[in-house]
């Protein structure tokens, strides 16, 4: 039977992995960039790209999660190796995230549909950080059923967000967005160590054996 953090009952494990996709996910730290990719459009519309560019992203999860681990075979990848290269690009992101991420980088005049798709869908909320996470929580110690939840309810919160932005907007104000966003860099940098971390031990421990 595959071990699975909540059928275990394994609660702080299952946190950790939901604050890991949380963190990447950011859809308050997103928030400024979906409104300048939407500004042109009514509300009606801004909500049905919330909504589609969160389900397009629900999809592109789901399929890395549950076959990502059989490319990873197919290549001779062990999961120590993804660790390591997905620790590397997760500082990356970390870094861009505390220094700023650079909003112009998406701007860019398209019809709503396309603007669901790239860049709100991938790689704003689906992007090479959230796909390394949930490659690395469908194995133990956290597991298939735990990754599943997270990635369902990370949607969900997504969805959330950027169907009410405007109301957050002005709760929240550009700079309260923009120091949530640096706070979850933070958070996704201490991830990254630990996964490099990890990998490393991980490949030592496999050539001591050898």
């Amino acid at each position: 039977m595959v071990y699975d953090a909540l059928t275990a009952g394994d609660l702080a494990s299952f946190l950790q992995a939901f604050i890991m996709l949380f963190a990447i996910f950011d859809p308050i730290g997103n928030l400024p960039i979906f409104f300048s990719l939407t500004s042109e459009l009514p509300e009606e519309e801004r909500r049905k790209v919330a909504a589609r560019s969160s389900l397009v992203a629900l999809l592109i999860l789901l399929v890395f999660a549950y076959g990502g681990i059989y490319i990873l075979s197919l290549l001779q990848i062990t999961l120590n190796d993804f660790k390591i290269v997905s620790g590397i690009i997760l500082l990356i992101f970390a870094v861009e995230y505390v220094l700023g991420r650079g909003e112009k980088r998406y701007k860019t005049a398209g019809k709503p549909e396309e603007i669901a798709v790239f860049p709100l869908a991938t790689p704003l909320l689906a992007g090479p950080g959230s796909i390394s996470v949930v490659m690395l929580t469908v194995n133990p110690p956290f597991g298939p059923l735990t990754t599943l939840v997270i990635i369902v309810l990370n949607v969900l919160i997504a969805w959330f967000v950027l169907s009410l932005g405007s109301k957050l907007r002005g709760l929240l104000g550009y700079q309260g967005a923009t120091i949530i966003s640096r706070i979850m860099g933070l958070i996704i940098g201490a991830i990254a160590v630990a996964f490099i971390r990890d990998g490393i031990v991980g490949v030592l421990e496999s050539l001591e054996e050898a």
